[in-house]
């Protein structure tokens, strides 16, 4: 469908309640007009009984006294046309016909469907017939519903003008209605619209009170906005963060190569020192370009995960850490730690957080690495000595390129990546991460991996 001709809500619903109510009025004075003319048909045959019998009562000597008949009738027999016809008097049956009878049988009759006994006439309109037999007399009364007819006429005349009236007033209220029900919704696509234009950051849209439906869709609409913007504001961040980070190594191998070329003939000496600065450099931003691709793999990927003994795992990783830690680290786990995970990935999150804690914990204070089994969640804690986190910072050290206050000096090294790969792998393997607070200071990571059962529970809340 065409965008010229698609309908809006509130057109939408005034051409359904204008259908429906049409509909509704027009069943209404059908059966109106129905009732009220079959009640007039049967008043009719009422009348035609009456004055049939009347006119048996008339008949005096094998022939009917129209006379007689006029006066002891008490219907009026002005509209009435009569045939009698006596079949008692022999080879020559006699019969005997009203004033106008004959000229009404001249004319030609249309009889009526589903009503036998009414039939309609140009010059005389509708007749209703009835017909009786007695000692040979058949007696014949077709009897005018003209009365009946302008009756039902007025009767059909009041019903349309109802109608009428009803379906226009109706038609205004549902219109009124349907504007006021979409009022809100119209309000809220052109808030929407204005801010689907808008190069900013998108501000939240007004939310009405009512209906409910509307107000519920408002209020998804700005959670929607609200994780847009947040998200564009880390995109943002993490992008002039890590240009930040890039820039740095930049500018200082392009000042020692410069170095190079201008005293490079003069002050050989300078030259090896220089190669290892930019060496170092360009080792940093390896790194950190390494560190971006894993955490963008980790944005898009995912993990297959599978119950699997974690033990040798982090005996494993652990082997690795001592041979380039100042730190000593204690395990504390048990013979077999079953857990449901990912095994490499869990290696990358230990050699992480191992990694971080080296960075700020003293060389002589240890290193701790626990596990726990439990039914339903198994939990894995790296815990260090260290100056610990505040409370401030615990919910943001997972941010990407964020560090606490006490962490921007030139002895701790890193790109600020690896506790963002960390919840990002973390959250790929459908488990949590804590940070708590260490005994008797410093800083302890906790992981708890949930069996799949409590997993789905967990996640569906």
């Amino acid at each position: 469908m065409s965008k010229n001709k698609m309908k809006t809500t509130a057109q939408e619903i005034q051409s359904r309640f204008l259908w429906l109510l049409v509909l509704v009025t027009l069943i209404m004075g059908v059966s109106v007009m129905g009732m009220v003319g079959y009640k007039l048909v049967k008043q009719s045959e009422q009348s035609s009984v009456e004055l049939m019998a009347s006119l048996k009562r008339s008949i005096i000597d094998d022939r009917p006294d129209w006379d007689q008949w006029r006066k002891s009738s008490s219907i009026n027999t002005k509209n009435t046309y009569v045939r009698v016809h006596n079949s008692r008097l022999g080879n020559a049956p006699g019969t005997y016909y009203t004033p106008n009878t004959k000229a009404f049988l001249g004319a030609k009759h249309y009889q009526m469907p589903f009503f036998p006994a009414v039939a309609y006439s140009r010059d005389y309109g509708f007749t209703y017939y009835r017909s009786g037999t007695r000692l040979g007399i058949k007696s014949e009364i077709w009897l005018r519903l003209a009365p009946v007819t302008a009756i039902l006429l007025s009767v059909m005349l009041v019903v349309l003008m109802v109608m009428a009236l009803t379906v226009g007033l109706g038609w205004v209220f549902i219109r009124l209605t349907a504007r006021k029900i979409t009022k809100p919704l119209t309000e809220l696509n052109v808030a929407a619209q204005d801010q689907a234009g808008a190069q900013s950051i998108k501000a939240t849209l007004p939310i009405p009170t009512h209906p409910k439906e509307v107000h519920q869709l408002a209020l998804s609409i700005n959670d929607l906005l609200t994780s847009i913007n947040d998200h564009a504001m880390q995109e943002r961040e993490f992008i002039s963060n890590a240009a930040h980070e890039l820039r740095t190594p930049i500018a200082a191998i392009r000042g020692h190569v410069r170095l190079v070329e201008r005293r490079g003939d003069q002050h050989p000496e300078i030259i090896p020192r220089s190669i290892q600065f930019i060496d170092d450099e360009s080792g940093r931003m390896q790194r950190l370009v390494n560190s971006l691709l894993t955490l963008s793999r980790a944005d898009r990927g995912t993990l297959k995960l599978t119950f699997f003994d974690a033990t040798e795992v982090i005996r494993e990783t652990v082997a690795e850490e001592r041979a380039v830690r100042e730190q000593s680290i204690v395990v504390k786990i048990p013979d077999r730690f079953v857990i449901w995970g990912n095994a490499e990935s869990l290696q990358q999150i230990l050699m992480a957080l191992i990694d971080n804690a080296g960075k700020y914990s003293p060389g002589d204070h240890p290193i701790t690495i626990t596990a726990k089994t439990g039914q339903l969640v198994n939990i894995i804690t790296v815990q260090d000595l260290g100056p610990g986190i505040a409370d401030a910072d615990k919910e943001r050290v997972f941010e990407r390129f964020y560090r606490v206050d006490t962490a921007h000096n030139q002895a701790v090294t890193g790109t600020g990546l690896g506790l963002a790969i960390v919840s990002q792998l973390i959250k790929m393997n459908q488990a949590e991460i804590r940070v708590l607070n260490n005994q008797p200071q410093g800083t302890k990571m906790q992981i708890k991996f949930f069996s799949p059962a409590t997993n789905s529970d967990k996640f569906s809340e």
